[in-house]
């Protein structure tokens, strides 16, 4: 009779086998997938004519026109010192594409496809780009440029960013303390490379007005879009709860989130359409809707920033639970900068708390902001722009 022989593999074991296998599965489609990219970027620059022979130059990258008050004070400052510069963006109607001066050459160079496909082959000394997550998704480092540095567009921490977001850049100007130190501990956790870390500040606050003397007489609705949004749970009770006692409210989605909450933000805006006291907010820029709020209400967003250091407005952050898989949250134990400033300037609450926002607004309507708080939270305030031309024109020259 033959000798049958059962084998065993133990749970654990078990385990580390799946994982292997998936993990050697991932790798191998994440190879393909890059493989396609590269390829597609050659045949597709060839048949488009966009040119993406920059040579020992200094290229900046700006997705959209959203983000040129973010370049606008670095690039006018690089003018002034007659800096040479390559202007790149994906949006027609950028405001960069206006740009008169001999040292500045600005192209558009058609959808955010397309310039994707034109960076991943771009030839350069140094790319600029507020665009995050280089070399992780379809967005690739070139092998022809030397030196990728990233400019902060909003003061938010890095817990609010996508899980390897800046491992690949060379060098980052850093918005605050907070900015730095949270780099610096992922860079611990992953072994990874040290980065140049620069302390720069925030630009846009440079040319941003400020009307700190003015009555102002409404509520400002204005949550983030996606999982991270109470729009869809808690926009319309909240709405209902202030102006039933009486106040002016101005609702002010994120730009993104008339794509991705869609439906909530158009059912919010058929309900309290009709009411006098009822303002939606579409633009762009947020710098009207915190001109005429006397309080805010956000999500934990670079908007509680803007509210409270540019405008000196008490602000009250609502802190849903969020799914922090995938986002540098995940890695990161402290609270973000965010927290600490509603702390000192406002009342961070939960959604336990919603029912009683009247009471809340009455109660953070006293905070008085100091100045002092800014310097704690933005480096170079109103000056980033000097400080980062300058700092972007020593590394071009060092490289």
């Amino acid at each position: 009779m033959s000798e049958v022989i059962l084998a065993y593999i133990d749970p654990g074991t078990g385990s580390l086998i799946i994982s292997a296998l998936i993990g050697a599965i991932l790798t191998f489609l994440f190879t393909l997938k890059g493989i396609f990219y590269k390829i597609l970027s050659k045949f597709s620059i060839k048949a488009s004519h966009l040119n993406n022979d920059f040579t020992g130059k200094l290229v900046f990258f700006n997705e959209g026109e959203r983000y040129w008050n973010v370049f606008e004070p670095v690039l006018i400052e690089l003018i002034k010192n007659e800096q040479p510069f390559i202007y790149l963006t994906a949006d027609k109607n950028d405001s960069g594409l206006k740009l008169n001066s001999k040292v500045c050459e600005a192209h558009y160079c058609g959808s955010i496809n397309q310039c994707v496909l034109l960076l991943n082959q771009l030839k350069a000394e140094m790319c600029v780009m507020t665009t995050p997550q280089l070399d992780i998704l379809t967005l690739k480092r070139s092998k022809n440029v030397t030196h990728y540095c990233y400019l902060f567009h909003s003061p938010v921490d890095i817990h609010y960013y996508k899980k390897f977001a800046f491992d690949r850049f060379d060098s980052m100007l850093c918005v605050n303390d907070f900015h730095i130190a949270n780099l610096r501990k992922l860079e611990n956790i992953r072994n990874g490379k040290k980065k140049s870390l620069f302390k720069i500040g925030c630009s846009y606050y440079d040319s941003l007005e400020e009307n700190n003397s003015k009555i102002r007489t409404s509520i400002l609705i204005a949550p983030s879009w996606g999982e991270k949004s109470f729009v869809n749970r808690y926009g319309a009770h909240i709405i209902k709860l202030i102006l039933d006692a009486g106040y002016k409210v101005i609702f002010r989605p994120h730009p993104q989130s008339f794509t991705a909450d869609k439906k909530a933000i158009d059912d919010i805006t058929d309900v309290f359409k009709p009411e006098k006291n009822f303002t939606l907010d579409k633009s762009q820029n947020n710098n009207w809707a915190l001109s005429n709020a006397k309080i805010v209400i956000s999500s934990i967003s670079g908007l509680v920033f803007d509210s409270i250091i540019s405008h000196k407005i008490p602000t009250i952050g609502i802190d849903i639970m969020w799914d922090k898989r995938g986002w540098e949250a995940f890695s990161l134990d402290e609270s973000s900068s965010t927290h600490f400033l509603l702390e000192q300037c406002g009342k961070i609450i939960s959604n336990n708390d919603i029912d009683n926002i009247v009471d809340i607004l009455k109660d953070i309507e006293k905070i008085r902001i100091q100045d002092e708080i800014i310097n704690k939270y933005i480096y170079n305030y109103k000056s980033a722009g000097i400080v980062a031309a300058k700092q972007i024109t020593s590394l071009y020259k060092s490289l």
